[in-house]
């Protein structure tokens, strides 16, 4: 029989009765877990001599590990004690530590970083030595599943074995500015985007501007760049300009583009102008693969399928991915049946979500994960979205966690859920913490309506700068209609701004001070999850 590991718990007394309340039936087998009480209300305050003193009254040699809150901010190690080599930081939140046990090694834990930070660290290890090591498989094949688009600081796989590729979609691109366009991309970087998409304007020649906006942000820019027109002659001078990519080939304009870049990646869908009725989802199927033989046979080999996603409703969003499953299997079948014939290249899936994210009014998150994990499951080698509308902020930041969340669990075979990656943006998982009574009077407070008194030191304004992520906070003198401005401060802390306020002198009152830190704290919650914010 395994010895069990012997852990210690060390909490305060206000989370006391939460953790003895805990299930642990599914880690008996593997923990005996003692837990005690630090003469400490909230055990994220505890200082190293009370921890030095609670543990005291133990002996080092009966227990394996020591645990206490990941919240305190110091190294645990730095105490005088036996125990120092043992005790370790848990999840900042010590109700999720038996999912983390269940999960996690905890003789990992850490003296100095809290568990569910190492947890969630060793997650995104594990899934991104899967990538590299899908990576490296797909490089060694020599008729691999899929395609590359080289560039300058790493190549672009494009393959159901690895994560979809993030395709960020500017709409309007040839309307913005140059300065704006550059906001835009570094933007979409740092959101996760692999290859930024320029819309162009339906009905309308932009061929010139098109030709010199690429050229310029190739220079700025060392990513992939995709052209999103069905103008021959847009798509021209996107691809003489430096872009590998094309979204959208149809049965109309592709004798018009037969001379481009053999190696340009292309999307092809099924959409033509002598369309009066709806396409079937057998018709999108037949369109797609003659188009794909069409390309095949004069030279493309980097061809990805767009049936198209419908709009939820109305047309209808379930028919899309009947039509992706279908057209997969079509796939594959004549792939099978023409596998002798030279030089035949696998066409990927790829699948547009702005047409379900920018046309529900919903929260785009739980949308997101949705359908990556959609899209995953299919195999969808391409993921196209945007940021178009305000409800949509933050969309592709959301959607890149939610195609790691997916792919992970599709490569470990599980549900996802309990990875150590996860998708939450306004909820989570945790319980809210009980108030336990201090034998204290309790006053029930109602609302309180009064004027507010100006503070003689003058007022604020607050605004969030969304193209370069701040928020901007104003002082004025007391005076009226907003004049007398004496200084703005800028960041994306809403901590720093208001100890800054402090610190320069620009607040007397409490009232205002507090009004300041409740004010602050919502702006940096709406600049972080993409929500609106007014000041109230």
């Amino acid at each position: 029989m395994n010895k069990k590991t012997r852990i210690l718990l060390i909490t305060g007394r206000d989370a006391l009765n939460d953790l003895k309340l805990l299930d642990r039936r599914d880690l008996q087998n593997i923990y005996e877990i003692t837990i005690i009480q630090a003469q400490i209300p909230i055990i994220s305050l505890i200082s190293p001599k009370i921890l030095t003193n609670t543990l005291s009254d133990f002996d080092s040699n009966n227990f394996d590990l020591v645990i206490t809150s990941g919240l305190i901010p110091w190294n645990l190690s730095d105490i005088d004690s036996p125990f120092s080599s043992k005790i370790k930081k848990g999840p900042r939140f010590l109700v999720n530590l038996p999912e983390i046990l269940k999960n996690f090694d905890p003789f990992s834990f850490s003296s100095i970083t809290p568990a569910d930070e190492i947890y969630k660290i060793s997650k995104e290890e594990n899934l991104n030595s899967i990538i590299e090591k899908n990576r490296q498989e797909f490089k060694n094949q020599s008729s691999p599943n899929g395609f590359r688009i080289v560039n300058k600081s790493n190549d672009i796989i494009f393959s159901p074995n690895l994560p979809p590729v993030l395709i960020g979609e500017i709409v309007d691109a040839p309307k913005l500015s140059f300065e704006d366009l550059s906001l835009k991309v570094e933007y979409f970087l740092k959101s996760g985007v692999k290859i930024i998409d320029l819309r162009c304007i339906a009905n309308e020649n932009h061929s010139d501007e098109i030709f010199n906006m690429i050229i310029r942000l190739k220079k700025k820019f060392q990513i992939p760049f995709s052209i999103d027109s069905i103008n021959p002659d847009e798509i021209h001078s996107a691809i003489n300009a430096g872009a590998q990519m094309v979204l959208s080939i149809t049965i109309d304009n592709y004798s018009e583009l037969l001379d481009l870049n053999k190696d340009t990646a292309l999307v092809i869908i099924p959409y033509s102008k002598k369309d009066v009725n709806p396409l079937s989802s057998q018709k999108k199927i037949e369109r797609l693969m003659d188009l794909w033989i069409l390309l095949i046979k004069n030279g493309f080999t980097k061809i990805l399928m767009d049936p198209i996603t419908g709009v939820p409703i109305s047309p209808g969003f379930t028919s899309s991915i009947e039509t992706l499953s279908s057209l997969k299997q079509g796939i594959k079948q004549t792939y099978n049946e023409l596998e002798n014939q030279k030089d035949l290249y696998k066409p990927q899936l790829f699948m547009g979500f702005g047409n379900v994210t920018e046309l529900i009014d919903g929260d785009s998150s739980g949308i997101n994960t949705l359908l990556s994990l959609i899209a995953v499951e299919l195999g969808v080698s391409a993921i196209l979205s945007t940021e178009y509308s305000n409800k949509c902020r933050k969309n592709l930041k959301e959607l890149n966690e939610s195609i790691k969340l997916a792919y992970y669990a599709n490569q470990m075979h599980v549900p996802p859920l309990n990875l150590g990656i996860n998708a939450f943006r306004y909820k989570s998982k945790q319980e809210f913490p009980k108030y336990i009574s201090f034998d204290e009077p309790i006053k029930q407070i109602d609302f309180i309506d009064q004027p507010a008194i100006m503070d003689p030191k003058g007022y604020f304004k607050i605004y969030i700068d969304e193209k370069k992520n701040h928020i901007m906070i104003t002082h004025f003198n007391n005076s009226v209609h907003f004049k007398d401005a004496t200084l703005t401060l800028a960041g994306d802390n809403a901590e720093s701004l208001y100890k800054t306020i402090i610190k320069t002198g620009l607040v007397s009152r409490l009232d205002h001070a507090a009004y300041l830190g409740k004010e602050l704290e919502k702006a940096e919650f709406a600049l972080k999850l993409g929500m609106s914010y007014s000041q109230s």
